[in-house]
């Protein structure tokens, strides 16, 4: 016999998108309704599946002060948790973290006497609920007291790497006995998609490579939507692997493409923990090919654009089902135009909306648009093109040292530093000569 737990991170509870339809009964962003409706299935699932627990990894709501009705959507699905049996614990992520010296949105559900647990720094907290080693930001927790089962919380207040110079050192290691699982909210410094994880939001926080391998049965991380294994670790008899939970809803074209769900762990009497994604429902999504507008005329665009449209009804009778609204979620990116193909383009935007009217969400972008510039002198078209053609490999250097790229490679462990610019510089482009 096993021992089966869930794990799923990044709900991001009250998440709205720009631009979607409202929700017919609520009025609500219908977005918001999806992130609703995608983690009660994941809680639904979990129950049916007989999992004895839930872990979330954090950013559990959007906000860091989350409005009533996304505090009520957590309580809710904590309830149902709670009826059945399962214990229920829950990280600070770095959407969770309050502001200054406010609390984590967390705390709100926190509830010990319905067996719900939430790791926070508070220091209202007396001695005796404290858990240690470092109350809120490195805690160790056995969620269920008959099982020998350890999980070593870091949470995102955990990560900050100005704790060392308030002589905390944050030191997560397995105890000598027992299975020990390693789970934190941050950006894994091992892990390469690192350099994709693009549109942060509040401080940098970075999960050194060091933690993963010090003897853990498995490590568990959220904070990354892309659920799945992080290649590269663990022993060949499965101990040590590192998984990141995803997310429960795709945050707009930002997220990558991939299915969408919460991680099934059990634990066998012996062997190394086993992981599996189980999936769930999501709102179907297409970003079409983009269109490169460059000697292209308006009605040559407008009758392409037409055309991908009139492919097929964009009706999802599962997403009508659960939701009320089977819409797609659809997008067309437009590359190069001139702003007169800009000007012609949004004299057609209301055709192209009704054309789309199935879907809940339909726009159009321009990318690397070509600014008007006079044909008259040579010189200012081509500081023009100059303009818009950009170096991305010396835009990473001009900015190693300032802002937010500053910061995170400054946070960074000194071992990682100069491997981890070698590799960004070897993605965006050639190394500098100079280099």
């Amino acid at each position: 016999m096993s021992y089966r737990f869930a794990t799923l991170g990044c709900t991001h509870t009250g998440y709205s998108a720009r631009g979607m339809r409202m929700h017919r009964d609520t009025r609500w962003n219908l977005r918001v309704v999806d992130g609703q409706i995608a983690y009660q299935e994941a809680i639904t699932a979990i129950i049916d599946a007989g999992c004895r627990g839930v872990w979330h990894g954090g950013d559990v709501t959007h906000w860091s002060r989350p409005l009533p009705r996304d505090v009520e959507t957590v309580q809710r699905l904590d309830d149902l948790l709670f009826d059945a049996g399962l214990w229920n614990g829950k990280n600070s992520g770095n959407h969770c973290a309050g502001a200054g010296s406010d609390l984590s949105a967390v705390s709100m559900f926190d509830r010990p006497t319905m067996n719900s647990f939430t790791v926070y720094p508070d220091p209202r907290r007396p001695a005796e609920d404290c858990v240690g080693p470092h109350p809120g930001l490195y805690e160790i927790h056995q969620p269920d007291p008959e099982q020998p089962i350890y999980l070593h919380v870091v949470s995102h207040y955990g990560l900050d790497p100005e704790l060392r110079e308030q002589g905390i050192d944050i030191d997560p290691r397995p105890l000598d006995h027992g299975v020990n699982i390693l789970c934190s909210h941050g950006i894994f410094v091992g892990d390469e998609r690192l350099y994709k994880a693009a549109e942060r939001h509040g401080a940098e926080r970075l999960i050194p490579t060091d933690w993963v391998t010090r003897g853990f049965d498995l490590t568990l991380l959220s904070d990354y939507h892309t659920p799945g294994r992080v290649e590269g670790f663990g022993t060949a008899d499965g101990y040590g692997q590192v998984w990141y939970t995803g997310s429960t809803v795709r945050r707009g074209f930002s997220d990558d493409e991939t299915p969408r769900g919460w991680l099934q762990v059990d634990i066998p009497d012996q062997g190394a923990p086993q992981v599996q994604l189980q999936e769930i429902w999501q709102r179907p999504q297409l970003d079409f090919e983009p269109i490169n507008a460059s000697g292209t005329t308006v009605a040559d665009l407008n009758d392409l654009v037409r055309s991908r449209l009139a492919e097929r009804s964009w009706h999802d009778p599962r997403s009508a089902e659960l939701t009320g609204d089977g819409g797609w979620i659809l997008r067309q990116r437009i590359v190069g135009a001139s702003p007169q193909q800009r000007q012609g383009i949004y004299e057609l935007s209301g055709e192209w909306a009704q054309a789309a009217a199935d879907a809940a969400y339909w726009s159009f972008t321009f990318e690397n648009p070509i600014s008007a510039v006079s044909l008259a002198h040579p010189a200012t078209v081509q500081a023009s093109i100059n303009e818009r053609v950009t170096d991305f490999r010396i835009a990473l250097d001009e900015r190693a040292d300032r802002g937010n790229v500053a910061k995170a490679l400054r946070d960074a462990p000194e071992e990682l530093r100069e491997a981890a610019l070698a590799r960004a510089r070897a993605v965006l482009g050639a190394p500098r000569q100079d280099a």
